[in-house]
């Protein structure tokens, strides 16, 4: 992530509640709420991505089964 002071910032919303539940997690993580929300949005991130990967996979499968060029 680099120095913090040189680090992107960027302001969140949290509905009612949510703030205490990263708190807490983060706590059993002995790690800071940053650090926590951060890697959360890694892990969407990098799911969102092996779910286009498996998809595109999938599909490519399809088409040679049926024959298509993919």
């Amino acid at each position: 992530m680099g120095n913090s002071r040189t680090a992107d910032k960027f302001v969140v919303r949290m509905p009612d509640g949510v703030r205490s539940r990263v708190e807490a997690a983060a706590g059993l993580d002995h790690t800071s709420m940053n650090t926590f929300v951060v890697q959360a949005i890694e892990e969407k991130l990098a799911r969102a991505k092996r779910q286009e990967l498996l998809l595109d996979a999938l599909e490519q499968a399809v088409e040679r089964v049926r024959g298509t060029p993919a």
